[in-house]
């Protein structure tokens, strides 16, 4: 198998025709509404089908089913319904492409009004840079839910995080959100009763919607999480915590063929997932916006130019590395490719044997005691890809639904080149950075894991893996990975200069940051959240790379959000350049005020 050339990628066709503003807000919203009606189209046919189909059979069979094989022949019958409904919406999609029609009617209604406002507000403005609230340093601190606010004034403030309580929290949180997920849901819907309350307490609806509802609840009073924290307390009290390095993961061979009884349990996992990912994706960060803060400057910023990168050369490139065949375990081609991208960006190239690249792009003069500035993003997908699948549309690029599109996390990969090649080009200053490209992400972080923060850096370092979700959110904590024992959660506060940093170059890319204290999903995380990438001198954050409804063949990216996030990228680099390294702390050049 060879690697898709750039050639085949053409963007220099004729543009299409320019729209006036009440025909783009028509097309847009049409196009927005109409793929959100798929998925719930999806989801509500799989949904109906699961909880109808194993009654109808239970009923039919009831007199013949002894009483012995009752539950497992229900279970069975349930599984059977949800894979069967969702192989069908995978193949045929009768409830997606009802939802899609449904959901393009309501986007007509919506665009109308959109443009009509459009029309009246006239020519939209270029967008420049956005201020935020200024605050002086100090007075923000990292979140910390209710009942573990409890445990800091008994028992004292943490003053480490073990292995025992990583793990303990975790499965506390878990735990917490599963149960919120499975009964209150039902509760509401046998109270409130009708087609609403049964959908609740019958369908796959109600325990997403669940999952999202324990999610808040973690986040907030923190039950779960403080209870489980409590644990691994007595734990480290009992036996403290060994001073010994954690055994890295071995490397995992390349995929080959799995037995029939793992291939099988693989497919129904994947084909049963596709219609609940971008539900829960999308009503959780929904939720999570509930605790949304006001985003607050308090680090000094020298002025510089609002960050721009090319558009289409960004385009170009990330369609050709999301094109290339590489799921986890098998990014051998990715890897050969982003050694000759890193080339020609001057930076020296160490690729480890699992795969791994560790890129380093010295510091511009004057810069040297800059901290260190690491940009990462992973090799993998989780599923393989098709360049002859991907289509570049007028506002988003996404796939013909035969494969998955790939930006997890080839649009990072993508951003990450494109923001540092902008900055070489237009000769602005810079720190050390480290460009940090692993392997097996999406097996549970794998890659990473087998890395020691020395391998990255012996210096302060502040890390940025370009690796969540919208572009805006900014998720000041984040979760232990529950598939990885050995990963590590952050919590940041405002104040941090990693986050200010982030803050920064939001803004001088004219977006408002959301701050958010709250994890993107209970137990799912990044490379931030291994040792190599938050322990020893370095200190890492997960910022948006866009991609959208990922891990399903509908997964697709916004070409705005593509550019913004890359745009980011630059800001991380040059921004950084107002901190220096003092010891091992990072402190601002010059002293924050108010005026």
């Amino acid at each position: 198998m060879h690697a898709p050339k750039l050639d085949k990628i053409n963007l220099q066709g004729e543009p299409p025709p320019e729209k006036s503003p009440f025909a783009e807000k028509m097309a847009e919203s049409i196009e927005i509404c109409a793929h959100q009606g798929k998925k719930l189209g999806s989801l509500a046919m799989v949904s109906y089908a699961t909880a109808a189909l194993p009654m109808m059979a239970i009923v039919a069979g009831i007199n013949v089913i002894p009483d012995m094989l009752f539950g497992p022949v229900a279970i069975g019958s349930m599984i059977g319904a949800m894979a069967l409904s969702a192989l069908e919406e995978k193949h045929i999609g009768v409830g997606k492409q009802l939802g899609r029609a449904a959901g393009a009617v309501v986007g007509a209604g919506v665009g109308l009004v959109r443009g009509l406002a459009a029309q009246m507000a006239g020519p939209e403005e270029t967008p420049g840079k956005v201020e935020i609230q200024k605050q002086l340093p100090g007075q923000a601190k990292a979140f910390r839910p209710i009942f573990q606010r409890g445990l800091d004034a008994t028992l004292g403030p943490l003053q480490a995080r073990s292995k025992a309580l990583e793990i303990s929290e975790l499965v506390g949180a878990t735990a917490s959100t599963l149960v919120v997920a499975y009964t209150v849901p039902g509760m509401i819907g046998n109270a409130i009763g009708g087609p609403i309350g049964n959908a609740l307490a019958t369908t796959l609806i109600g325990p997403l919607s669940g999952m999202v509802l324990g999610g808040l609840a973690e986040s907030t009073l923190g039950i779960g999480r403080g209870a489980g924290e409590l644990v691994g307390r007595v734990i480290d009290k009992i036996k403290p915590p060994s001073d010994e390095p954690v055994e890295a993961p071995k490397s995992k061979p390349e995929a080959g063929k799995p037995g029939a009884l793992k291939k099988g349990f693989l497919s129904l996992n994947n084909v049963i997932g596709q219609p609940v990912i971008g539900f829960l994706l999308d009503t959780t960060i929904l939720g999570n916006r509930l605790l949304a803060q006001k985003p607050i400057q308090s680090m000094h910023f020298e002025e510089r130019p609002l960050a721009t990168v090319n558009k289409d050369r960004l385009i170009k490139n990330f369609v050709s590395l999301a094109g290339i065949h590489g799921p986890s375990g098998q990014e051998k081609l990715v890897g050969d490719e982003l050694e000759v991208r890193l080339g020609k960006l001057g930076a020296s190239i160490e690729r480890r044997d699992d795969g791994t690249i560790i890129a380093t792009l010295p510091a511009t003069e004057g810069y040297e005691d800059s901290p260190t500035v690491m940009l990462s993003a992973h090799q993998d997908t989780v599923m393989p890809t098709k360049l002859e699948n991907i289509i570049i549309g007028p506002r988003r690029i996404h796939t013909n639904e035969k494969s998955i599109l790939g930006a997890d996390d080839r649009a990072g990969l993508a951003e990450i080149l494109e923001g540092a090649q902008s900055v070489i080009e237009q000769g602005l200053a810079h720190p050390e950075v480290k460009f940090v490209f692993t392997v097996d992400e999406e097996r549970g972080l794998l890659g990473a894991s087998r890395l020691k923060p020395e391998d990255i850096s012996n210096r302060p370092t502040l890390g940025f893996v370009v690796d969540a979700l919208d572009v805006k959110d900014v998720h000041l904590t984040n979760d232990a990975v529950i598939v990885n024992p050995n990963s590590v959660k952050y919590n940041y506060s405002q104040d941090d200069p990693l986050v200010q940093v982030v803050y920064r170059s939001m803004t001088n890319a004219g977006l408002t940051p959301r701050p958010i204290p709250a994890p993107i999903l209970t137990g799912a995380g990044s490379d931030a959240n291994t040792r190599a990438f938050n322990s020893g001198k370095i200190r890492t954050i997960a910022v948006g790379a866009g991609e959208r409804d990922m891990h399903t063949p509908l997964e697709h990216i916004k070409i705005n959000d593509l550019e913004q996030a890359a745009r980011h990228v630059v800001g991380y680099i040059t921004n950084s350049c107002d901190l220096q390294v003092q010891g091992d702390q990072i402190v601002p050049r010059r002293a924050f005020s108010l005026d």
